[in-house]
């Protein structure tokens, strides 16, 4: 089936959309309209004007919500891949924070063989202190919406919002790239 929807997609459906969208193809059946009415007694020629509307009524249709819900699947694979992205740039983070951690915690402990040193060499006590690494610092909680942008149900969350921002108002009608 992926096969025949590729084939489709891509030697197909093209066509029938690049006609459709012209928009001198739109302005003749828009004009089509005006026969209906000036000629309303000839039945031959209305449902000839009628049959090719309804066609293209349906056909724009049916475009139209095949492109939204491949427009669809398009953005939640994006929305997926980019929060798979973030996961692991986390988890490259994460992996630098220990290692600075421990970088850290092995010059600390040379600073304290240093002053132990010092000490004996100036017959001096030296008192050892320990690291106050930051081990227990939940680098998750650091992010700037808190530890909730890494929850499960956060994809979803987002996609919701994405969603609801992408609709179509008179406001924004034009403003976006693909309309």
């Amino acid at each position: 089936m992926d096969h025949i929807n590729q084939f489709l997609d891509r030697f197909v459906l093209p066509y029938p959309v690049k006609f459709l969208t012209n928009r001198f193809i739109i302005l003749v059946t828009i004009a089509l309209l005006l026969p209906l009415i000036v000629f309303a007694s000839h039945t031959q020629l209305v449902l000839a004007v009628n049959s090719y509307l309804n066609t293209m009524s349906v056909a724009v249709s049916s475009i139209v919500l095949l492109y939204a819900t491949l427009a669809e699947i398009r953005d939640k694979q994006v929305a997926a891949m980019q929060e798979q992205r973030a996961q692991e740039d986390h988890m490259h983070v994460v992996e630098m924070h220990q290692l600075v951690l421990d970088n850290m915690k092995y010059q600390h402990e040379e600073i304290q063989d240093l002053k132990q040193i010092l000490g004996q060499i100036q017959g001096t006590a030296v008192e050892r202190t320990q690291f106050a690494g930051g081990r227990d610092t939940d680098l998750r909680a650091l992010h700037p919406r808190g530890a909730e942008r890494f929850g499960a149900d956060n994809l979803a969350r987002e996609m919701q919002q994405g969603i609801d921002g992408a609709l179509v108002t008179p406001e924004n009608w034009g403003a976006r790239g693909d309309l």
